[in-house]
């Protein structure tokens, strides 16, 4: 009979294991720098979208890492399946393909236009044709720009690279998420202008990678962010980086 029982146990052990074993214990968040949004530091993982993340995580208990990773190969990662969750996506259909797009939508973030002084002026979208756009690599900016064929675009691997080749005189126009570039105008001291004229941002997405374990667990992570916006959470936390919570 203590045999019998003991093999019954180690049956079941055998069956519940592959279970166990697909329980993720880790979520994987990358993504670019891009400071207010995602800011990395000896400290940890804050800024905008990681202080919402983190207060998320708290509430599920979830162990989240954080990895500093170029937006272009964030991507690759999340859609090779070795990351898990991305904060500040736009939608598009190529990344729908291995992209899980949440409920959670975050503040949207118009696009200013830095050039040099003596430039002419932008005032839409026409008056960037036959001028060399610093874009970073790997990043969206919108429908309308992102399609438009007549845009000379000029890809780099930051922001701050982007307005110091517009100083330069190689490239004449970079743009960027506004909060981030007048960051980095003040920091860099370039003499660079933005333009009054912005792309109003679209909506972006808290999204998971559809090879990802955690994919199962996507309608717990909604409903956190949920009770979030509820509570007031959201909104104190936006407050901080100077936002005003959407209805």
């Amino acid at each position: 009979m203590r045999v019998r029982r003991h093999c019954c146990l180690l049956l079941s052990a055998l069956f519940l294991l592959p279970a166990l074993q697909a329980q993720p214990v880790l979520l994987r968040v990358v993504g670019s720098a891009d400071p207010p949004f995602r800011i990395f530091a000896e400290s940890g993982a804050t800024g905008l979208y990681y202080d919402l993340m983190n207060e998320a995580a708290r509430r599920l208990g979830w162990r989240v890492s954080y990895a500093e990773v170029p937006s272009a190969r964030a991507f690759k990662l999340m859609e090779q399946g070795e990351a898990d969750l991305m904060l500040g996506p736009l939608r598009t259909p190529e990344r729908e393909l291995f992209l899980s797009y949440t409920r959670v939508v975050l503040p949207s973030e118009d696009k200013a236009f830095y050039t040099r002084p003596d430039a002419a002026p932008v005032r839409s979208l026409d008056d960037l044709g036959g001028r060399s756009i610093a874009v970073h690599r790997g990043k969206r900016y919108g429908r309308a720009f992102d399609a438009d064929t007549r845009l000379q675009r000029q890809e780099v691997n930051d922001y701050r690279a982007a307005l110091e080749m517009v100083a330069r005189g190689r490239l004449d126009i970079a743009v960027a998420p506004e909060r981030e570039g007048d960051l980095l105008l003040r920091e860099t001291g370039l003499g660079l202008i933005k333009q009054p004229w912005l792309l109003a941002g679209e909506p972006s997405h808290v999204v998971l990678a559809r090879a990802s374990p955690w994919l199962a667990r996507q309608a717990e992570l909604e409903r956190a962010f949920l009770a979030m916006r509820e509570d007031g959470a959201w909104r104190r936390i936006l407050e901080r980086y100077g936002l005003r919570a959407g209805p």
